[in-house]
């Protein structure tokens, strides 16, 4: 499954902490405010880019030092938890080429 940023969720930093913040016009879909480490951070930036699943990886192998698979259940899971707190959205057009 591949997600996107949400629009109108605005990464920025505050006291050198990195932070999620949803606009008003998100709000209603997320509204709280979550702060992310340097890592999740560098995730949040490629999500949404071309090619951003093999440069996320590599991110992470680089920081991480784990194995693929320990990366991709982390990634699954900082989706997942992403997803159901309103930061992330489904990428329509995965599954439209899924459906095809």
């Amino acid at each position: 499954m591949k997600y996107l940023p949400r629009p109108g969720i605005v990464l920025t930093k505050i006291c050198n902490a990195n932070v999620l913040i949803p606009t008003r016009a998100v709000w209603q879909e997320c509204n709280t405010i979550i702060r992310l480490t340097m890592l999740w951070a560098a995730t949040w930036e490629l999500l949404g880019r071309e090619d951003s699943d093999a440069k996320i990886l590599r991110v992470h192998q680089i920081l991480t030092k784990k194995t693929d698979e320990e990366i991709q259940s982390r990634l699954d899971a900082f989706y997942a938890e992403m997803y159901k707190k309103g930061f992330l959205i489904k990428d329509t057009m995965e599954s439209e080429n899924d459906e095809k």
